[in-house]
């Protein structure tokens, strides 16, 4: 089968011609037709999440095949798998554990202590097929396409869990950093669908922008050409926002934003551009805000944001469809901020 792998650091994926594995026990293997593609797997080819090497550090060993966002049809199923059988459309959930570290047992998988993520630590979903470890990962799709789906497994699973954490409801306000991109719109979407609360979007390019409005959002902010800051004061009548998303946790980012959060606000981290934070902490005390990590999704949000997504409250915004082959291309133009939405791949 044809693959899209990261066989060297900083250098372009290649196109392989691997064997397709054959499914065990409660594996399954899924034929790949939407396969998205996130800023991780520009993070992935570069080597590093800021600071953090992914093979030194993070213990990924190459060559791996990227691709984390998984939908597809079922083309062989392991002899142990109950309820899924060949031809069945389904996601995948790809922030899998090893299932006996405390993390899994508690069921927060995707802080296993020794993940099996697929596309970084395992081989994903730029291929035309992909290896499911167990069977209880999947989704069995029933109104959604696999295009529509496959960026749920990542930009819809992380956004969901994330305004989980924000705490919110109709009498807040949240603001989103990086609003016009692929989490960006799934994230203005599910703050609508779940919460009430107004949704303010910041972004530094107009399409980006428009993404956001056409997502939902209330009010969205143009960096490049206003005062994020004075602009959300005006709006929050000078209180501040009540949480805080940021997609980028880059250096500027961080710089701007924490000064936007109201009291007993709570920043949520989600982006790895690799940032340090810089903050003064009797702010934190006085001001009683908090900053909160958040890492993907556990299975509860995956069963979450898929239901959310089959009723019809939220839809990914894919702006663009590539071949395999093109994965290269669509990396580039994340890393280099040509689009908004999201891009998938389809072998």
């Amino acid at each position: 089968m044809r693959v899209m792998r990261l066989v060297e650091l900083g250098k372009p994926l290649r196109l392989q011609d691997i064997e397709v594995p054959k499914p065990k026990g409660p594996q399954v293997l899924i034929k790949v037709e939407g396969a998205g593609v996130c800023h991780s797997d520009v993070h992935m080819r570069q080597g590093r999440f800021g600071n953090l090497r992914i093979v030194e550090d993070l213990g990924v060993k190459l060559p791996i095949t990227l691709g984390h966002e998984i939908a597809g049809k079922i083309e062989e199923v392991g002899d142990e798998v109950i309820g899924y059988s060949k031809g069945d459309l389904i996601a995948a959930n790809p922030w899998t554990g090893e299932g006996n570290c405390y993390y899994c047992r508690i069921g927060e998988e995707q802080l296993c202590d020794l993940p099996r993520w697929l596309g970084i630590n395992y081989d994903g979903a730029f291929a035309e097929y992909v290896l499911i470890p167990h069977y209880k990962y999947l989704y069995k799709l029933r109104r959604l396409s696999a295009m529509e789906a496959a960026p749920l497994t990542c930009s819809g699973i992380t956004t969901y869990r994330a305004i989980r954490k924000a705490s919110l409801d109709p009498s807040k306000t949240l603001l989103i950093v990086g609003a016009g991109g692929g989490l960006g719109t799934m994230a203005v979407q599910i703050a609508k669908a779940v919460s009430g609360a107004t949704v303010i979007g910041v972004d530094v390019r107009d399409e980006a922008i428009e993404a956001a409005k056409r997502a939902g959002a209330d009010y969205a902010i143009n960096v490049s050409t206003q005062d994020p800051i004075a602009e959300i004061r005006k709006i929050t009548e000078g209180k501040g926002v009540d949480a805080i998303i940021d997609l980028n946790n880059s250096e500027k980012t961080l710089s701007i934003y924490p000064n936007a959060l109201a009291k007993q606000g709570k920043y949520i981290m989600v982006g790895l551009f690799g940032a340090d934070l810089h903050y003064h902490a009797p702010l934190i005390t006085l001001n009683e805000i908090q900053f909160v990590g958040s890492l993907v999704g556990n299975q509860s949000d995956f069963l979450g944001i898929m239901r959310l997504a089959e009723m019809g409250k939220v839809k990914p915004m894919v702006t663009k469809t590539m071949k395999l082959e093109e994965a290269n291309a669509a990396i580039d133009n994340l890393e280099n901020f040509r689009t908004v939405g999201r891009q998938v791949l389809v072998p």
